[in-house]
């Protein structure tokens, strides 16, 4: 959420340099809990509730288009882990997490560290997203052009998160592919964006229908609350310019048309997801064949 936010209006310092803009006519925007896409066949206990994390999830447990099924309890997703609480703590030992890959930057990183179980401790590794610097354009369209905002997100999924870092989620999958490695928690600050992309590969490379992608995606709107409670810390500080949390309302929701579009924009580009993987993001079949090999319900040992 926070590179988001800095990506969108920069320093604190930047900020300065604008004008005091007053708005009239802002967007109004949908209801976050109106965006949820439920699934017929979907598992309640999907969604885990570890003490002090928000947006904790299991991936798996969905139907591929060829008739297997996405195994349960191999990758989990999440927010940070700074709030976790002993009893979370507990809680995500017990679950046997090996390796933790936390999407953030070296500033969120530094600014909330995470909590991690200590035994046994799970491997760590920090995988930065890189990100485009074009803060002055972004914030003069925030402050003099509100139906600027909702584009963003679609734009920044596309151009930055999925082209831009094609190499890091290659690097991810390849973990993934391996069974020492498993099982696998993955975060970044809300758990949405950064990671939503990361396991929407994955279920994509497993074959899952492009429409179960993008509903497991939805359901980060269930967190709404939490991001726009972040979001408002976050702003807070230049509410003088006359921007408000409410105005970044598009970034703190999982809108379906943001997968929808990030999807397309794949095979468009690439020409298929497969041709991502491979060309853009450095996989190559046997990497995909084991994915599939431990992933799929029908392979029954982790290691």
């Amino acid at each position: 959420m926070k590179w988001l936010l800095r990506a969108l209006v920069g320093s604190f310092g930047l900020a300065a340099t604008f004008f005091v803009v007053r708005r009239k006519n802002r967007p109004v925007y949908a209801d976050p809990a109106s965006l949820v896409i439920r699934l017929p066949d979907d598992e309640a206990d999907r969604i885990l509730q570890i003490e002090g994390v928000a947006n904790f999830r299991d991936s798996g447990g969905y139907k591929t288009a060829d008739g297997q099924h996405v195994r349960r309890g191999l990758v989990f997703r999440s927010g940070a882990l700074v709030h976790l609480t002993d009893a979370g703590l507990q809680q995500l030992s017990e679950l046997g997490i090996k390796l933790v890959c936390d999407l953030r930057g070296a500033d969120e990183l530094l600014d909330e560290p995470d909590r991690l179980p200590t035994s046994p401790a799970p491997e760590y590794l920090h995988l930065p997203l890189a990100v485009k610097d074009d803060r002055r354009a972004r914030l003069r369209a925030l402050l003099f052009n509100p139906k600027a905002v909702a584009p963003m997100l679609p734009e920044m999924y596309t151009g930055t998160i999925i082209d831009g870092n094609a190499r890091l989620y290659g690097d991810v999958l390849r973990r993934l592919a391996d069974p020492a490695n498993l099982p696998t928690l993955i975060h970044c600050t809300a758990g949405k964006d950064r990671t939503g992309v990361a396991i929407a590969l994955l279920l994509l490379a497993l074959g899952v229908p492009d429409e179960v992608v993008v509903a497991d995606y939805s359901l980060s709107n269930l967190y709404f609350d939490n991001f726009f409670a972040y979001g408002k810390r976050m702003v807070e500080p230049i509410r003088w310019m006359g921007l408000r949390a409410e105005d970044l309302q598009p970034f703190f929701m999982a809108d379906p048309e943001t997968m929808r579009t990030a999807i397309a924009h794949i095979r468009t580009k690439y020409g298929s997801v497969e041709n991502y993987l491979r060309d853009a993001a450095g996989l190559d079949a046997a990497d995909i064949e084991r994915l599939k090999a431990i992933w799929w319900s029908s392979f029954q040992s982790v290691g």
